[in-house]
């Protein structure tokens, strides 16, 4: 008999480590109990109460608020994966492609020192390109593709439900979504918006298939787009004033939904948080230029 209780008491101690991890906060006091001494029942209802958050387990609301806290604060910026490829130039692409002469060029070149446009700009004004010409090099340039025609009405209702103002911010307008690969094709206008492409991968775990549209089109969609209608999802953005508030709401939901993800991303002087729960997805904004991280034109993530 003896020995059947410590069998059971082993067993039990070994499958309580399992449902019971310890709390991914280090920091934390409360460790992982010992559940041996505990009914099944009380040990179910033990890690009903936990909480996952970024995939880790957390053992209580405080402890996800202090790991929220510490992800949106203590970020780095993503470093580069590479030193970039020098990209060729706009004019020597269209003087390549016999579009200009080298006597053409050198005048936008002057004309473009005097007035300050660039030099695709500068050469439709003279008139020595049309507008689909430049667009044409300057996804070239960057190696993506380029829209010549574009309707509008296509970024309406996108399955991919984005909140406006972070549409608006990015300046990468989804739509079309391909949920096998998870890509998102977006327009944008050049130079290309390398910056924000990241950060949109990195807030929504969708990696941007970009196409160059010109000024006028990207304007144009930007005042069409409309978020998709997905019951799951909140297509207005909360705006908050500091990272601490946007922390804690963070853990609220984690509390609520039991298991959540954070994904965020600095740019435009803002912190972009994206909640995802397992019955609804939720965006904030924080405003506050004042937050501790550093470099935030430049996106970083959980």
């Amino acid at each position: 008999m003896s020995m059947f209780l410590s069998l059971r008491s082993d067993v039990s101690t070994c499958l309580a480590g399992r449902l019971m991890p310890r709390c991914a906060d280090t920091s934390c006091a409360r460790r992982r109990p010992d559940l041996s001494a505990l009914s099944w029942a009380g040990g179910l209802v033990r890690q009903w109460s936990a909480i996952r958050f970024n995939r880790l387990w957390y053992c209580s609301r405080g402890c996800v608020e202090q790991a929220a806290l510490r992800g949106l604060v203590q970020s780095a910026a993503i470093p580069p994966t590479g030193t970039p490829r020098r990209p060729l130039k706009l004019g020597a692409l269209l003087q390549d492609a016999g579009l200009i002469s080298q006597a053409q060029l050198d005048m936008a070149l002057g004309a473009s020192a005097a007035t300050g446009l660039r030099i695709g700009r500068q050469l439709e004004r003279l008139g020595f390109v049309t507008s689909d010409e430049v667009l044409q090099a300057l996804a070239t340039q960057a190696g993506v593709g380029c829209l010549l025609a574009f309707d509008v009405s296509r970024v309406r209702r996108v399955p991919m439900a984005l909140p406006e103002a972070m549409v608006r911010s990015l300046r990468l307008v989804p739509f079309e979504i391909d949920p096998e690969r998870k890509q998102a094709s977006v327009i944008c206008a050049a130079p290309l918006p390398r910056a924000a492409m990241l950060a949109f991968a990195r807030l929504t775990g969708w990696t941007p298939k970009p196409y160059l549209v010109t000024d006028r089109v990207l304007e144009a969609a930007l005042v069409a787009y409309r978020p998709a209608e997905h019951p799951e999802t909140a297509n207005a953005a909360t705006t908050l004033d500091n990272i601490g508030a946007a922390a804690a709401l963070v853990a609220d939901t984690a509390v609520a939904e039991r298991t959540v993800t954070m994904r965020h991303a600095a740019y435009d002087n803002r912190v972009w948080v994206r909640i995802e729960g397992l019955q609804r997805v939720s965006d904030l904004i924080v405003t506050n230029e004042r937050h501790e991280g550093k470099g935030m034109s430049s996106p970083v993530c959980a």
